[in-house]
């Protein structure tokens, strides 16, 4: 016997219901009982398989979201020490290496076996020190539009058209 889809044993279970509104006697009454009974059984196996599954894939989603909660911590202290190093680097850029270029070295020259070092002046990165005193024309005003979804999710639900929006309704089931 060929195993029904879930879809095929609720079409039965619809023609069944049907069938029995049309019956003519109770022998005919008493068939279609026994098929809708044993149908619905079917169902309730079928959902049980389901709510098994449905469970399974649970369990796999808070797996992966545990792996990528640990992924994103190692991430995290990746970062941190990358930063610990580029601000080690930056250490001996700006102020271990001109110390001992200046301190040691020849007319700003100071060589090593692997690398020759030349100390030099230039300007800096720009710093404001009165953001009020800033002429305007070096002021950038930046502005941003976002469409706020929720806001127009709440008027919607109530009946409210709004042009370039739509909702539609969806079947969810709540699992309890």
């Amino acid at each position: 016997m060929e195993k029904k889809t879930t879809k095929q044993l609720i079409g039965d279970f619809i023609d069944l219901e049907c069938q029995l509104e049309y019956a003519d006697n109770q022998d005919e009454v008493n068939i279609i009982d026994t098929a809708l009974t044993v149908t619905k059984k079917d169902i309730s196996r079928k959902l049980d398989g389901i709510d098994h599954f449905m469970v399974n894939i649970d369990k796999k989603v808070h797996l992966i979201d545990a792996e990528v909660e640990a992924l994103n911590k190692e991430i995290q202290r990746l970062k941190v020490r990358r930063r610990a190093t580029e601000s080690l680097k930056k250490y001996f850029n700006q102020t271990l290496i001109p110390m001992v270029v200046e301190e040691v070295g020849e007319n700003g020259i100071y060589e090593t076996d692997t690398a020759r070092y030349k100390l030099y002046e230039t300007f800096g990165p720009v710093a404001v020190s009165d953001e009020d005193s800033v002429p305007d024309e070096y002021k950038v005003v930046k502005m941003t539009t976002s469409i706020d979804k929720k806001k127009a999710r709440k008027e919607l639900t109530q009946g409210t058209y709004i042009p370039g929006f739509f909702i539609e309704k969806v079947k969810r089931v709540r699992r309890s």
